[in-house]
């Protein structure tokens, strides 16, 4: 288990400029070198003289400044999701979704924690990611309009954009069937389908896993992705903080040929599954900003040796691991994760400092929030933080953001909420 590293890993912060190289490759490079220098501990393990070979997605948020120069924000891997039934035991400190897209937005919205309170904290930090601006209590901080945000994954969000590749590596195109237990017994497709059903498109998809696994309820990294066109990257805690103003992903890199062009233009724009959404696409500071999914030349050299697997490799495994690096330049901190909580504390175990939660769990990013709103001179924002009984309280604060929300879910049909971790106090 790691924590607090004091050097960031090289070439994290990076303003050269190889000649020929897009934006896109430059991001991808950043995120690749940073991955290398972290430690064997935080990488899948990898030995195949010994038969030991194992795979897991890596996905990058790096932030792009106007006069080129980048700074790799956060970092993950991860593949495993919470089974619906635990979400209840989880008090806010266990991890529902460990894939790694989402993992590196929870620890991109430390991040931008962080952030804030190192610039409330020290007059002399000269931010070049947020500033301050005045207004409620939307509006204290936002991202500078000299910034961009870039997401960078090795592999295809799962869900609806990697339905091409699923029926690719089928030997027999017939769609899965559910296990008798989950089987609806009707010729329409049940809510949430995992990865069965294939041939059907543009539907909203849980997590996949085994049939045999216990189900979740947990969307897919599509359809999480494209909630985020609309409600930018920004969680409920940091949304009481920053404003979504320009807190929207810009571009969406992966390799050359984890890219289909049709089936990410389904999932992700207007002319695809987005064209049921009904009614204004803006409310208040939300708007629909669809970021550019762009492949890396076919002549990229993907310097990352846990790539997916062709389907005829039965040796290689999914890592049970997943790692978070949180690149901030006063604290950068990287953790291995297991089960959604660091490495070495059980899922359910009790503990008094509660000492499993990672930093970007809903606990823990709550309690960065109010130490930071304690430092605020925004006396509005500190007494509607207070006024929060439970972390429902928080997530239904923001009306704009939950109207935004709603809508989206609405036209997409069958987005089915994950509750049961929202009830536990905050203290």
């Amino acid at each position: 288990m790691l924590s607090g590293t004091t050097t960031p890993p090289p070439r994290e912060t990076c303003t050269c400029t190889c000649p020929g190289d897009s934006l896109e490759q430059r991001v991808a490079r950043l995120a690749l070198d940073a991955f290398h220098a972290l430690p064997a501990r935080c990488k899948p393990r990898w030995d195949p003289p010994a038969g030991v070979r194992e795979w897991v997605p890596m996905s990058a948020v790096v932030l792009a400044q106007n006069d080129g120069g980048l700074h790799l924000a956060s970092l993950a891997t991860g593949s495993k999701c919470l089974p619906a039934a635990i979400l209840p035991k989880a008090s806010g400190l266990v991890l529902h979704d460990s894939h790694a897209e989402i993992l590196a937005l929870r620890a991109l919205n430390r991040f931008l924690l962080q952030d804030a309170q190192a610039i409330l904290l020290s007059p002399h930090y000269a931010s070049p990611f947020l500033e301050r601006v005045a207004g409620g209590l939307l509006g204290t901080f936002e991202l500078r309009p000299s910034v961009s945000i870039h997401l960078f994954s090795t592999e295809p969000p799962c869900g609806d954009a990697s339905m091409e590749f699923i029926m690719a590596a089928q030997q027999d195109a017939t769609p899965w069937l559910l296990p008798p237990a989950l089987d609806p017994a009707c010729d329409k497709i049940p809510p949430l389908p995992g990865r069965a059903y294939f041939s059907s498109l543009s539907v909203v998809r849980r997590k996949p896993s085994r049939p045999d696994a216990p189900p979740t309820l947990s969307k897919s990294c599509t359809d999480k992705l494209t909630l985020r066109q609309f409600t930018s990257v920004l969680s409920s805690p940091s949304t009481l903080l920053i404003s979504p103003h320009n807190a929207y992903i810009s571009t969406f890199t992966v390799p050359f040929d984890k890219y289909n062009p049709q089936g990410y233009a389904r999932a992700f724009t207007s002319k695809g599954r987005l064209s049921t959404f009904e009614g204004d696409l803006r409310i208040g500071p939300y708007t629909f900003n669809p970021f550019k999914v762009t492949p890396l030349p076919q002549s990229f050299e993907l310097t990352y040796a846990y790539s997916k697997p062709p389907p005829e490799d039965t040796t290689t495994r999914a890592s049970n691991i997943s790692l978070l690096h949180i690149n901030h330049p006063t604290n950068p901190t990287t953790e291995v994760l297991i089960s959604g909580v660091k490495q070495g504390n059980g899922q359910l175990s009790i503990s008094r400092d509660n000492r499993k939660g990672s930093v970007v769990c809903r606990n823990k990013l709550y309690i960065l929030l109010r130490e930071v709103v304690k430092l605020s001179d925004n006396d509005d924002l500190k007494t509607s933080v207070a006024s929060f009984q439970c972390y429902r309280d928080l997530k239904i604060n923001n009306c704009e953001r939950n109207e935004m929300k709603n809508r989206l879910t609405n036209a997409l049909c069958g987005w089915e909420h994950n509750i049961g971790d929202d009830e536990w106090l905050l203290q």
